[in-house]
Parts: C-alpha cells; sequence; structure tokens
C-alpha cells in the first residue's frame, strides 16, 4: 500500500477549503469538570446542553469538557440508572466554568446517541430506532480483547465465531447483525464510513462468499463507545447497511494517561473417549494505552491510543481415523485387491502391515490443529480536533494496524503422493507427511480528516475518509509436488497478496428550525467514493503446474498370492500445498466510482417524533440505486412509547465479489480440492453456466417496537423486525468433478460434462465455484433489553437483560436460468433410477448446506444477563449468555432415498445435526486498591461449558473397518462397510467441534492491571 493513497486529492480539496474560510467569531468559553458516583469516576456519563447541539460524554477518569458561544445554558448530566443532574451556567468568552457531579440514587438516565439521525444526539431510549450503546468501561471488563468477541457477548442481535482452518478467514472474523450476513452491516468510525477488508470469505464457513470490515483492527483502548443501531439504513447511510449500523466512537475529550495490562489463558479438560486431558493453551497477553492533553488557549484535543496483543494457538482437535496412514492413498482408499485374493483379508493384511509402519516410525494420528490460530496483533490510533473558533473546528482521525498470524491448514499424509515434492532422488521431502502454514500478515490503514463550521444558519461537515487494507500470504512447511525433484526442495513460498483501498468525500450540510413549540431539522449532501481492489500475484513456483508425474507405489508382496498391488501414477498437483499462489490469471487491478446524495428531515411535535430519508447512489460499474425511510416516534404517556420504522434499501456488491479469481485449496468430503473461485466474465461461468453479471441486492424492512419506563430505575424495550432481501449474492456450491459418483462413464454428472467440455484437467482443478444472486430471504426477530438499578445497603446493583430472537429463511425458488435448469443438465428428472438428484446443477447451485448457513448454522436466538454489584472498592460482574441452538446440515442428503426405497449416497444420517443451546458465564472481581489504580481477576466460561460435539460416523471406527473393510452396496448405507471419509463432517475424526455459537476453547482465566497514572493517588501525606 503506498503511502499517499492517505493524502488523495479529495484531501488537497478539503485543505485548500479549509484555508479559504476567513470568519471573525466570538471566542469560545469551556465547561469543565469530573462525574463521579459512590464508586469513584463514571465512565461514559451523558452530558447534554439545552438550545445547543453540543453534548458529550465523560472519559474513563469521568472528565468532559465542552466548548461553548458564550451565553447561558441548562446543563445536564445523567447516566444509566442515576438519577440526572441538572444546573444552568453562564459562558463567558475566553473563561471556564467547572461544573462537576456526584451522581446518586436510581433513575432514568440514558447515554446520549448520534448515530441514526443527523440532529443533535439523543439518549438512546428517545430514539424512532433501536440503538444499543456500550460504554468503554463494558468494553474493558471483561476478557475478550478485540471488538468482535466484545460485541459477540454484549449486543444479542450481533454475532461472530472464530473459524478454524479456512484461509485468512482465520484472522478476519466474519461478523453480522441480525443473523445477517458481514457485508450487509455497516461499520463507521466516529459516523464515518469504515473501509472493507481486502479478505473475501470463500471457505466453509458463516458468510461464505461475504466481504466484511475488520473491527479488530481498531484497538479497544481507542473505543469510547459503541453504537448499535439495530435498523435499515441504506437511505441514511448507503449500501451496506441493510442490517444496520455499527457506529465506533473514539476517545477525545481525555487528559491524562491510562495503561492496562492483561494475561490469561485456556485452562480445560477435554474428554478424549475415556480419557480426560487437562489443557492449558492459547496463552493470551495484552498492553493497552491511551494518553490525551489539551493543547493551546482553544482547547485542541489528542488521545493516542494503542494495542499490542499477542495469542497463542489452541487445539481441541481428535485423531485421524484414516485406515492407512502410509500405505494405500490419501482418502485411506484401499489399493486394487490382487487376482485370487479376497478383498476383506487383502484389506485388513494393509491395515496390520500399515500400523507396524505407524508404530515403527511414532507418527502421531493427533495431526491437525483446530482451534484459534496464532497471531500478533499491534493497533494504534491518534484522534482529535482544533477548534480554531467557536465556529470552526477541524477533526482528525488516524489509524494504523499490523497483524501476523499462523494458522495451519490440514495435514498431507505419507501416502498423499500427489500432494508429495520429492528429491531428486525421488525420495519424498516429508516421508512422515507434513502440517503446511499459512502465515498471513494483515496492515491496515486509516485517515479521517474534516472540519465543521457554519454558512449562516447552517452547520456544514466537510470530511475526508479513506483507508486501506492489505493481506499477504506466505506458505510455510509446504511444498510444490508438481516441480521436478530438487536435492534442496522449496518449503517456502510467497504466494501473492491482496489490497483494497477506499477513499470517500462528504459534505454535510443541517439546519435546525424552530416554530412554537415544534423542532425541525433538515440535512442533506453528498458523497464521492472510490473503491479499488487489487490481486498480486505470488512467485512463480507457489503458483505453476510443474508436470512431475508421481510414480506407483507399491504395496507390501500379499503372501497368498506372492503378489503386491500399486496405488497408480497420476500427475502431482500444482502450487505450493494448502494455498496455491496467486496465478498472473488472476492478477487484477479494479476500480470504481460512487456519487451519492441524500435527503434527511426530522419534526419534532412535542411528543410526536416523525423523520425521512433519501438517497440515490450511482456506481461506474454496473448501475444505481435509491433508498428510502421513514420512522417515527409516539411518546403516549411519560412514561410509555411506541417506535417504527420502514426501510426501502439495497447492498451493492463489492468489488471483491465482481472480480474475485483463484484456485485454493478446500477440503469436500474429507478430502482436497482444488476449487477454483471464478468471477462472473469466467467464459466457464458465463456460458457453461449461464451466469451473468452481479445485480444489487434490494431490501424493504420493517422495525416496530415500544419503550417503557416501568419505574425511575427499571427501563425496558421491544422491537420486532421483518427483513425481506431479494436478489442475495452467494457463492454457489462447489461444482465438484471429483464427486462420488459410481458410474462416471456411463451416466456422467453435468459437471464433469462441463469440465471434459471445457478441458479442465481434475487432477489440477476438481471443483468450481462462482458469485450469483440466487436467492431471496425474509427474516424475522424480536429483540429485547430490560434495565435495572437499585442500591443494597452501601452498595449499588444493576441488573440488565438483552435477548435476540430471529428466524432467517429463503424463500421462493432458486434463482436459476435456461442453462441450469435443462432437463439435459438435471439427468435424475428423466431417469431416477441411474441418476443421482445431489448432481443435477439446480441442486448443486445453491445446496443445502449452503442454505443452512443463511437459516440455522447461526444461532436462532441469544440471551444475555449480566449482573453488576459495586461497594466501596470492589466490584463484582457475573454474566450469563444462552446461545440458542444452530444446525447443520450437510452438502449430500443422509436420507436421500432410490424409487426402491434405498439410499443414494454413504453419509451417516447423523451428520446433519443440531447442536443444541449453551449456556456460558463469566465472572470478574475487581479491586480499586488505590485512586487510579485496580486490579482484576475473572475467568470466562468459567464452568468449562462447550459445544456439542461433531457426528463422526461409527462406520468409520478402527475396529469396525477392520471387521468390514468392504463396502457392501450404496443400497444400505447405514450399515455398509469399508471407510469413506465423507460420510460426516468430522474430516476423518479430526473436527471434534465445528464453527459454532460461541467457539471451543473451554474456560479461560485472566487477570488485569490498570493505572490512570493522572489519577494515581497511592499514598497519603503525612
Amino acid at each position: 500500500m503506498r503511502p499517499n493513497y492517505l493524502l488523495p486529492k479529495a484531501l488537497t480539496t478539503l485543505l485548500a477549503f479549509f484555508f479559504s474560510v476567513v470568519l471573525c467569531q466570538a471566542q469560545t468559553g469551556t465547561i469543565r469538570g469530573t462525574v463521579k458516583d459512590g464508586n469513584g469516576p463514571v465512565t461514559g456519563a451523558s452530558i447534554t446542553v439545552s438550545g445547543s447541539s453540543a453534548g458529550t460524554v465523560t472519559d474513563a477518569s469521568g472528565n468532559y469538557e465542552l466548548k461553548l458561544k458564550p451565553g447561558s445554558y441548562k446543563v445536564t448530566i445523567s447516566y444509566v440508572g442515576d438519577q440526572p443532574y441538572s444546573t444552568r451556567v453562564t459562558v463567558q468568552a475566553n473563561e471556564t466554568v467547572s461544573v462537576d457531579a456526584t451522581l446518586s440514587g436510581s433513575g432514568p438516565g440514558e447515554e446520549i446517541v448520534v448515530v441514526g439521525s443527523r440532529s443533535a444526539g439523543r439518549s438512546k431510549l428517545s430514539t424512532p430506532v433501536p440503538v444499543d450503546v456500550i460504554t468503554a468501561k463494558e468494553l474493558k471488563t471483561y476478557a475478550q480483547m478485540d471488538a468482535t468477541q466484545v460485541l459477540t457477548y454484549l449486543a444479542p442481535s450481533f454475532q461472530s465465531s472464530r473459524t478454524v482452518i479456512s484461509d485468512g478467514t482465520d484472522h478476519i472474523d466474519p461478523a453480522g447483525l441480525r443473523g445477517l450476513g458481514p457485508d450487509q452491516t455497516l461499520v463507521l468510525v466516529n459516523g464515518k464510513r469504515r473501509h472493507n477488508t481486502a479478505l473475501v470469505n470463500i471457505n466453509g464457513t458463516v458468510g461464505r462468499g461475504s466481504v466484511g470490515t475488520d473491527l479488530n483492527a481498531i484497538p479497544i483502548a481507542a473505543i469510547e463507545r459503541i453504537e448499535v443501531l439495530r435498523d435499515g439504513a441504506a437511505a441514511q447511510y448507503g449500501s451496506d447497511a441493510i442490517a444496520g449500523v455499527i457506529n465506533l466512537v473514539l476517545k477525545k475529550n481525555y487528559k491524562g494517561f491510562n495503561i492496562s495490562g492483561t494475561a490469561g489463558e485456556n485452562v480445560t479438560n477435554l474428554n478424549y473417549g475415556n480419557t480426560k486431558k487437562n489443557i492449558v493453551d492459547g496463552v493470551t497477553r495484552q498492553v493497552d494505552w491511551y494518553a490525551g492533553t489539551n493543547m493551546g488557549k482553544a482547547g485542541a484535543h489528542l488521545v493516542f491510543s494503542g494495542q499490542y496483543l499477542t495469542r497463542d494457538r489452541s487445539n481441541r482437535s481428535g485423531n485421524d481415523n484414516i485406515p492407512l496412514v502410509y500405505i494405500g492413498n490419501s482418502g485411506g482408499g484401499f489399493p486394487a485387491t490382487p487376482a485370487g485374493a479376497n478383498a476383506g483379508d487383502f484389506r485388513r493384511f494393509l491395515i496390520d502391515k500399515d500400523k507396524e509402519i505407524v508404530s515403527g516410525r511414532n507418527y502421531d494420528r493427533h495431526n491437525i490443529v483446530a482451534g484459534n490460530s496464532k497471531s500478533e496483533n499491534l493497533g494504534m490510533f491518534l484522534n482529535g480536533d482544533i477548534p480554531f473558533t467557536s465556529r470552526l473546528n477541524l477533526y482528525y482521525t488516524f489509524g494504523y494496524g499490523h497483524r501476523i498470524g499462523n494458522a495451519n491448514g490440514f495435514s498431507r499424509n505419507p501416502n498423499s503422493f500427489s500432494q508429495q515434492p520429492v528429491h531428486s532422488s525421488g525420495d519424498l521431502v516429508y516421508p512422515n507427511g507434513f502440517l503446511p502454514e499459512i502465515h498471513t500478515t494483515i496492515d491496515d490503514l486509516s485517515s479521517i480528516v474534516g472540519v465543521k463550521t457554519n454558512l449562516g444558519r447552517w452547520d456544514l461537515d466537510f470530511s475526508n475518509t479513506a483507508g486501506g487494507n492489505k493481506l499477504g500470504f506466505m506458505i510455510r512447511n509446504t511444498g510444490n509436488a508438481s516441480l521436478p525433484g530438487n536435492d534442496f526442495p522449496q518449503t517456502e513460498f510467497d504466494a501473492g497478496h491482496e489490497k483494497f483501498y477506499q477513499n470517500t468525500s462528504n459534505i454535510d450540510l443541517s439546519r435546525k428550525f424552530t416554530k412554537g413549540a415544534n423542532i425541525y431539522n433538515l440535512a442533506f449532501g453528498g458523497e464521492y467514493r472510490f473503491e479499488r481492489f487489487q490481486i498480486i500475484d505470488g512467485e512463480t513456483t507457489s503458483w505453476i503446474n510443474g508436470g512431475r508425474k508421481y510414480e506407483a507405489v507399491s504395496t507390501p508382496v500379499y503372501p497368498p498370492t506372492g503378489t503386491s498391488s500399486t496405488y497408480g501414477t497420476g500427475s502431482a498437483a500444482a502450487g505450493s500445498q494448502v494455498f496455491p499462489g496467486f496465478s498472473p490469471s488472476d492478477k487484477l487491478n479494479k476500480r470504481r466510482d460512487i456519487k451519492a446524495g441524500y435527503v434527511d428531515a426530522e419534526a419534532n411535535f412535542g411528543q410526536f417524533l416523525l423523520t425521512a430519508a433519501g438517497r440515490y447512489e450511482k456506481y461506474s460499474d454496473f448501475g444505481d440505486g435509491i433508498g428510502g425511510k421513514v420512522s417515527a416516534r409516539l411518546e403516549a404517556t411519560k412514561n410509555f412509547a411506541i417506535r417504527a420504522s420502514a426501510n426501502a434499501g439495497f447492498r451493492a456488491p463489492s468489488l471483491q465479489q465482481r472480480y474475485f479469481q483463484n484456485t485454493s485449496t478446500q477440503f469436500v468430503s474429507g478430502q482436497p480440492s482444488n476449487s477454483l473461485t471464478a468471477n462472473n466474465d469466467n467464459p466457464i461461468v458465463r456460458n457453461a453456466f449461464g451466469i451473468q453479471s452481479l445485480k444489487p441486492e434490494k431490501s424493504i424492512d420493517f422495525t416496530v417496537g415500544v419503550v417503557g419506563k416501568i419505574s425511575n430505575n427499571f427501563t425496558i424495550t421491544l422491537d420486532g423486525y421483518l427483513i425481506n432481501i431479494k436478489d442475495r449474492i452467494v457463492l454457489s456450491t462447489p461444482f465438484n468433478f471429483t464427486s462420488n459418483n459410481p458410474d462416471p462413464v456411463n451416466f456422467p454428472t453435468p459437471t464433469q460434462k462441463i469440465f471434459r467440455a471445457y478441458g479442465i484437467d481434475p487432477t489440477q482443478v476438481s471443483a468450481l465455484q462462482f458469485w450469483t444472486n440466487a436467492v431471496d430471504t425474509r427474516t424475522t426477530g424480536l429483540d429485547a433489553v430490560m434495565n435495572y438499578k437499585f442500591n443494597i445497603s452501601k452498595g449499588s446493583m444493576s441488573l440488565s437483560v438483552a435477548a435476540n430472537f430471529n428466524k432467517n429463511k429463503v424463500v421462493g425458488d432458486v434463482h436459476a436460468n435456461s442453462i441450469i435448469d435443462d432437463p439435459a443438465n438435471n439427468p435424475s428428472r428423466a431417469d431416477a433410477t441411474n441418476n443421482n438428484p445431489a448432481f443435477d446443477l439446480t441442486t448443486l447451485l445453491f445446496d443445502r448446506q449452503q442454505r443452512s448457513r443463511i437459516e440455522v448454522a447461526q444461532p436462532k436466538s441469544k440471551i444475555n444477563a449480566t449482573l453488576n454489584y459495586s461497594i466501596q472498592k470492589w466490584n463484582m460482574v457475573i454474566r450469563a449468555v444462552r446461545f440458542g441452538e444452530s444446525v447443520f446440515l450437510n452438502t449430500i442428503d443422509p436420507n436421500a432415498l432410490k424409487a426402491d426405497g434405498t439410499n443414494w449416497n454413504d453419509v451417516g444420517p447423523g451428520t446433519d445435526q443440531t447442536f443444541s443451546a449453551k449456556i456460558t458465564t463469566d465472572m470478574v472481581l475487581s479491586y480499586r486498591f488505590c485512586e487510579g489504580a485496580t486490579v482484576s481477576i475473572g475467568a470466562n466460561n468459567i464452568f468449562d461449558v462447550y459445544p456439542d460435539r461433531v457426528f463422526i460416523d461409527p462406520r468409520n471406527d478402527a475396529s469396525f473397518v477392520y471387521n468390514n473393510p468392504v463396502q457392501s452396496s450404496l443400497s444400505n448405507s447405514k450399515t455398509s462397510g469399508g471407510y469413506n471419509s465423507g460420510r460426516d463432517a468430522s474430516n476423518r475424526g479430526r473436527f471434534l467441534y465445528g464453527t459454532n455459537q460461541f467457539g471451543f476453547n473451554g474456560r479461560f482465566l485472566f487477570a488485569r492491571l490498570g493505572v490512570d497514572v493522572g489519577q494515581l493517588k497511592c499514598w497519603k501525606k503525612k
């Protein structure tokens, strides 16, 4: 990424505009103070000023500061559950007025939010749409140390699960709101659009085929609060805001230096059959800081914050149940039985011989790493402003992130001959197999620079936001098996990298009108956005096909016949194993321009608030889109309000979805498969499958809710929602050439015919997938939030319960076309006796597993209950989160039957699996041993809860295979013998847990020390 990306022409224009503005305005005065309660400083208390749009929140030390024009104001200070404090002050030019407050008792105070409105901030209970606010104090209470995990446990409508063995997705978590995809939630920083990642998720994870935003590039220490708008907002903020908006507000008004350190590790027990194993791993160390100052007479703010985090890997894998490790082939298949021999006896002979080799070489069947990847992350942010006059303010934000990750792929067994590099002698480079590693380097740069001023009675905000994300792949402990033998074989490859850059220039005008008791606000503006996506190819040896043929591998001589069998010969796999490098044909440099205009109006008629917004966007690469929104809030009584909204929005296909193309190694039915991900311009996609260019997703959604204040210390909100999405963009099922087809010669699948017609070598590319507007979906759900605060003796206690219940459904038929629907490409329609319906193109375009990732793979509900008790210097927090059930559906239906009632496929009936709801409990105990210094100890998942285990077909157990080494027939797949790695989703018994509701690391214990240097008072004067 070139440094000048952050100084585009738009920024030059901005600076020119700034220096051309000459305004002679009155100087400002300052209101400054500290907010406390009985337990010390209050972080995140709201300060509002009547008659002004100014407002702020207190920092981690309870301090705040506001710049105001000279005049008389009513200042109100409030915090959730506390009685608000109000006072009237007079501000003079160049003078500072102190307004301190000590909050106590129970009251209806609420945080102020700015997301979702172009007018002044509102309390979160007075907004016409639902908004969650997560303060800095909440962010730092627990041991989750990155934004996606914090939000997963604090915001029920938000969900993110760590993935394993999924290439770059191991390091950038897919995440979204209300059960929708990562690219259907818009992320803002200080109210400005945040750039997406360069990574597109193409592996078998939730959010497959999407491009999200890397929330973890922003250190927790930099964040003042997170505002989660749970409502469609494409008409207000543009594409991607179908599910909602997450606005990360960074610290700005802070003076001093705060530093904290956290260390922890997984301390857990795991059952392996009849053996309980104590595991200690995943050691995590974190140091974060923020330092701030106010400079000059004008009171310019500057906060520098950062985080350094290291995390060791964790591993919860099982043992490989493949019957043959050194003999046979990599899929556990047996070689041909010698003439005159009994197949069962011959296979048992090979299993015994293989066991001898395994024992002699001390081969460990615990041969993969299924758990968190190893990572090292440094993130830093600079945030502040310079108020030149009371009506001219320059603000800025600069961010830098650098993350190094190390994730493992799937192991290559000793008998993976087609994937094994060789020496000049022909001997294997890895005679005992190897576990390849994907090392990623993620660099992230961002900047926001803008000015706020006035043009007459209009408030003007002119800004430029730039950001870039670069993801590089270095593959180690691997090899390119297709290269000729070499005495010094290459085992490390630069596989290339991806880049995404986005620059957004905004001009926003707003004005507040009053007419009698009514208040009106009108805002309008424009946006110009530039985006670029690049793929840079890897070094030649990372992708080239060297043309080597691997030779036959003989099995031991079988005594009854005196003969041996051979595994065979074939073309060795091209490219670096686990991640073939980007080739010159994958290389690309695509860009587009987006122009947008919007209008936003609000009218407050006392107890009735009405808002409306409209937005038009034009994309240079595919066309335009328009969205609209109407919302309202009616205060029926002093303590009860009704709110509702209706939205018509859209989401444009990302550049990555439109143009990305490469070959990657994915595992299908337990076997490695080189899958070609092709864009819609590829002739095979366009001609063989009839897929056209992507078009935008279109959405219509509705939200209806109530807000109630049961008493001064008890508030509750309920919001139901309906989201309809048309032409949703998905990544198709991999069209696999090497499918489980019993008769590919006489009854070839349509995919096999296409591969042959287009000359695709299945030994090098065995599967093809692409993006398409394939489905329409409907999402319904309910959000509920309850807060209750009360005093107990000398202490105070708060109880909050938040819940989300959702249902996602694919509605109507899959959007195919005349080619995919052609009877010739769906042979089971004509001959259901000899043709498996699982191989029809209509089935494969969007199969049952792809559907399940939208409908049931994420929790159907999540309930968060938090109890917080403080007394004197002690604080205790207990949080329980109930993750609802999720469901895994296999690609091929385990229960699909032929007309005669027998099974089509040899798949275990338990492979379709429902993972039951689980409750995880976190507990943190903190002690403020002196003013400005706090020590905490705690546990996440204190009761060591694990999700349900993945089903492992008992027919693949070693003893069953030994006694039943020959598969009798698919006609009785529930009892047939032999070995078939595709019978379940455990990948040969090695995945004990799949990607699920909350991960599978078990209990995590930690300790933290936090020091606010400016507030530190650990001794008394004598």
